[in-house]
């Protein structure tokens, strides 16, 4: 891997937890030469830890390395956001997330965010890293619900009871997460085309919903594991 870095084009931007040692960080760097850096790090740091950061910062400058900071205090859920937030602002460029520093929860935040998020990115690198030497993770997609399926958990995640049936068909199509052609009765094509399209794959398909009853005034809830999407999306 790193002797092909030499030939690619794109930005080669690094994301990291900010630890406790310098060396190892200074030592990969001066290898991969990357041309950004976000580095995780908690509101309240310790001294070495603050000094760790000033190492970091001041070979990003002699070495015009940009640098940006994400404040995350080990909330898995948060960090995965944020996470998100920066595979789409480096679209297209080659990620490297190195995961051999840092809590659990900011690790197991990088692999699956390198898992939902990995086709904004050219390409993306899991890595360890032992006195400088890289150590290249398999890196895996997974298949996320359709754009309509996640548009509507979010709209039923704003209420902890969830929403009725006819809330979230005014919401879809009002805010053209669905659209239907010219029909002779809208009302009954917009129900037919919200179960077909979003509730059938979100429950059967995802296990995201749960509903309880089948006309206009049905209630659809989020299951716990709707929950933790909507967190994420």
């Amino acid at each position: 891997m790193l002797q092909m870095l030499q030939k690619i084009q794109n930005q080669r931007v690094h994301i990291l937890n900010l630890g406790f040692e310098s060396d190892w960080i200074l030592k990969s760097f001066e290898k991969s030469r990357p041309d950004k850096l976000y580095l995780i790090q908690k509101d309240k740091e310790d001294k070495k830890a603050e000094a760790v950061e000033e190492d970091i910062k001041k070979f990003s400058k002699k070495n015009k390395i940009g640098i940006k900071m994400i404040k995350n205090n080990e909330d898995f859920y948060l960090l995965v956001n944020q996470l998100k937030q920066v595979f789409e602002e480096e679209k297209g460029n080659n990620l490297y997330l190195a995961i051999s520093s840092g809590p659990r929860h900011n690790t197991s935040a990088f692999i699956v965010s390198s898992m939902l998020f990995g086709k904004y990115a050219k390409e993306v690198y899991l890595y360890s890293l032992k006195d400088g030497n890289f150590v290249e993770l398999p890196h895996f997609e997974v298949k996320l619900p359709k754009k309509e399926v996640i548009e509507a958990i979010k709209f039923i995640s704003y209420n902890e009871k969830g929403c009725k049936k006819k809330e979230l068909r005014d919401y879809m199509f009002k805010e053209k997460h669905l659209e239907i052609g010219k029909c002779k009765d809208v009302e009954h094509t917009q129900y037919v085309k919200l179960s077909r399209a979003v509730l059938d794959s979100a429950q059967y398909e995802w296990g995201l919903i749960k509903r309880e009853g089948n006309k206009k005034g049905s209630r659809i809830s989020l299951t716990d594991e709707g929950r933790k999407w909507a967190k994420i999306f």
